[in-house]
């Protein structure tokens, strides 16, 4: 073990653009944080990485006031595949939809 600790959340790997998060001056627009940053690539655990260009193309116009705040939209802007199996859970146990079938019978 190298001692680094990593930021992931939902799939995605937060650890190498956190810096770059943290020394932006805010507030931002979405139009400023690309220009400035839009090849900075966003690693992901489950698929490849993929651009801030990439997640905000074709968004609105926003203003960010703090890192939180970029990283919230690129967590919702993210694709399905970076969050990895869907609907998984490793606490075992049945869930509705694969859980066992009951009857009217059932109490």
């Amino acid at each position: 073990m190298t001692g680094e600790t990593t930021d992931r959340d939902e799939g995605v790997d937060f650890t190498p653009i956190n810096p770059v998060l943290t020394g932006i001056e805010y507030p931002i627009t979405t139009a400023e944080l690309v220009g400035q940053h839009g090849a900075r690539s966003v690693e992901r655990t489950n698929a490849e990485s993929i651009t801030v260009q990439e997640l905000f193309r074709g968004t609105g116009a926003d203003t960010f006031e703090s890192p939180e705040e970029v990283r919230q939209s690129l967590l919702n802007l993210m694709p399905g595949e970076s969050v990895g199996r869907q609907r998984y859970s490793d606490r075992g146990g049945a869930t509705p939809d694969n859980g066992p079938e009951r009857g009217d019978d059932t109490l």
